[in-house]
């Protein structure tokens, strides 16, 4: 298992999420004109059975207050405006004409920044693993996420280990990202951030578990919140894990 494998599940698991996100528009949804506005320019597979959609991720408190994170709030790639998550220029994927291209090596490469090559090896790799699974509905490969998840909480701290660096302009990930800065706050003031150009924090660098991190979270505000939380989990304490644990597996619809 490498870096780059872990960062490819993520975009599965993050594709597979706006899927659902969009199945539960369609659902809510009563105008049949709306409801074909939403399908253009997609063509969506059904839903996982028993996985939720459209539920509250989290509740807990802060300074006595509570906080819930909706999956809405992960629904659409910059929906609070361009930079809000800590760049200066946003980036999308280059339009597809259907929702199972985006599952394509040429669209993998593409978002993620990975060669084809990379992508074949490392959707082999996670296949011979068990942590990609065929669905035979649609034909596509799915992320077991469950298992993903518990790689994420029990193993990235000590098979990728990390360390905060020098200060740097950078995205700010863990506890800074907002996945998680409503609810943890930093005791002084530094805080961590994937080093890149276009950041518009400062803070201390962090290394993203693999180098073109920083390129492929613009182009898909759900990955951002899964590296992030991913980060808080590999950075922080037991109190910031296990918030970030809960976040998590409330994002990935496994609650």
């Amino acid at each position: 298992m490498k870096s780059q494998d872990i960062l490819l599940l993520f975009k599965m698991a993050s594709l597979h999420a706006q899927e659902e996100n969009l199945l539960g528009e369609m659902e809510a949804e009563s105008n049949s004109d709306r409801v074909e506005e939403l399908l253009r320019p997609y063509v969506v597979s059904p839903m996982t059975a028993g996985e939720s959609v459209g539920k509250p991720l989290v509740t807990y408190s802060t300074d006595g207050e509570d906080t819930i994170f909706h999956r809405s709030e992960l629904d659409s790639p910059f929906a609070d405006g361009p930079g809000w998550e800590g760049w200066a220029e946003p980036a999308s994927d280059p339009p597809l004409t259907s929702w199972s291209d985006r599952y394509s090596l040429r669209a993998l490469s593409a978002s993620l920044g990975l060669s084809k090559s990379e992508v074949s090896n490392a959707l082999a790799r996670c296949r011979e693993s068990g942590l990609l699974i065929h669905d035979y509905d649609t034909g596509l490969a799915k992320v077991h996420r469950r298992e993903l998840l518990k790689i994420t909480e029990h193993a990235l701290k000590y098979f990728f280990p990390v360390k905060p660096g020098a200060m740097v302009r950078g995205i700010p990930t863990g506890f800074a990202a907002p996945a998680l800065s409503k609810s943890i706050k930093s005791a002084g003031g530094l805080i961590p951030v994937w080093p890149d150009a276009q950041g518009t924090e400062r803070g201390q660098a962090i290394e993203p578990l693999y180098k073109t991190v920083p390129e492929a979270v613009k182009k898909d505000r759900i990955l951002y919140h899964y590296l992030a939380l991913a980060d808080a989990i590999r950075l922080g304490g037991p109190r910031e894990c296990g918030v970030a644990i809960s976040i998590l597996k409330a994002g990935m619809g496994l609650i």
